[in-house]
């Protein structure tokens, strides 16, 4: 599982690198000499952007095991600096030869992007770096488990009495790296890159934490995650300079 994560994330790492490439080759090809948005006196845009993270309510309808949504918002102050936020919540069942665990809860991630694209006349898109704090709030549903015997004449001893625990939650720091394109007025189509840091847990008393809304999943040998997001928002026009 570890390493397939590892896989998506070089995967969309490509897939990012690609579209700035391709992006910037288009525009010095169809506008080459012309200044920038800022030089040749174009309005900037100062507003509230909000959407949703695709990739959620694509993989609840693909895997069985997760549902999970995502509303994701920036707010420019300053010329190439933004204000953002994402608020979601998340149910994930893990399922390992001896566990079965269901993890449901909700978390919020605040923090700041900065814009490093410098958009040519009459474009206002983003290719940024941003941080995140995260915080959660969940509970850990232990469905089933079983008792690791070496005696193979009474076979696996599978218990399948529930136990909850509640009121846990979590704290990570999150660096973020992505792309907003505008595709038509106001609507833009982005994707992000997310590595995480955990900064502190609270454990189940006699457990442990397996999976946690918002940063994913935990592993003993590490501290660290990995995640991605597809985003499609609307920036709603305040004022413009």
């Amino acid at each position: 599982m570890k390493q397939k994560h590892i896989f998506v994330f070089f995967i969309s790492l490509l897939a990012f690198v690609q579209l700035a490439y391709s992006q910037s080759e288009e525009v010095e090809g169809v506008i080459p000499s012309v200044k920038d948005t800022t030089q040749a006196g174009s309005p900037q845009y100062y507003g509230l952007r909000v959407g949703v993270d695709l990739a959620k309510p694509i993989r609840t309808l693909v895997d069985p095991d997760y549902s999970g949504f995502e509303i994701v918002g920036d707010f420019r102050i300053r010329e190439n600096h933004y204000l953002a936020a994402e608020i979601g919540n998340e149910t994930r069942t893990s399922i390992f030869p001896n566990i079965n665990n269901t993890t449901k809860g909700s978390y919020i991630k605040a923090g700041f992007n900065y814009n490093a694209y410098e958009n040519w006349f009459g474009m206002n898109n983003l290719i940024f770096a941003g941080a995140r704090v995260g915080f959660s709030s969940f509970r850990q549903e232990l469905n089933s488990y079983t008792i690791y015997t070496t005696n193979d004449l009474f076979g696996d001893d599978t218990r399948t009495d529930t136990r909850e625990f509640t009121g846990l939650n979590a704290t990570w720091l999150e660096f973020q790296f992505g792309i907003q394109t505008e595709l038509f007025s106001n609507i833009y189509l982005g994707f992000t890159l997310q590595l995480k840091r955990s900064i502190t847990q609270t454990d189940p008393d006699g457990y442990e934490n397996i999976y946690i809304p918002g940063f994913g999943k935990t592993t003993d040998d590490s501290s660290f995650g990995v995640g991605y997001g597809y985003t499609i928002s609307y920036l709603i026009p305040i004022f413009k300079r």
